[in-house]
């Protein structure tokens, strides 16, 4: 009754392939990758604008879009799916280290004192 199933007919899914990307790709794709995410998120929130839709829920559509274009499908995104790759791989501890303060300070630099003071109960907890 069991059957013994290779790795392609289990997962629908491409597998990162470490060594083809590796040597296609150089690190000017990770910056024109943050480069075309920083102007598609500029666009995101200018088209966002008068809607009710939440800025953070619509990157996290386009974000997981673009990661199935590039993971989920047999199209490849040539220099942007290269730098998709070479961040993939990058230590999560850097990224955190990186990102985190520029967006913890943006959150608190836009929360109201109001907010801040009707909320202070829980916060202290």
């Amino acid at each position: 009754m069991a059957s013994i199933l290779s790795a392609e007919e289990i997962l629908p899914f491409r597998i990162l392939e470490e060594n083809s990307s590796a040597e296609s790709s150089n690190p000017t794709d990770a910056v024109i990758f943050v480069g075309i995410s920083l102007v598609l998120g500029i666009a995101c929130r200018h088209v966002l604008r008068g809607t009710r839709v939440p800025y953070t829920v619509a990157l996290l559509v386009l974000g997981a879009g673009i990661g199935s274009l590039e993971y989920g499908t047999r199209h490849r995104l040539g220099k942007i799916g290269d730098g998709i790759r070479l961040w993939a791989r990058i230590d999560p501890d850097l990224l955190l280290a990186v990102f985190l303060p520029a967006l913890l300070f943006e959150s608190s630099f836009l929360m109201e004192v109001h907010q801040i003071k009707v909320l202070q109960h829980f916060v202290l907890l």
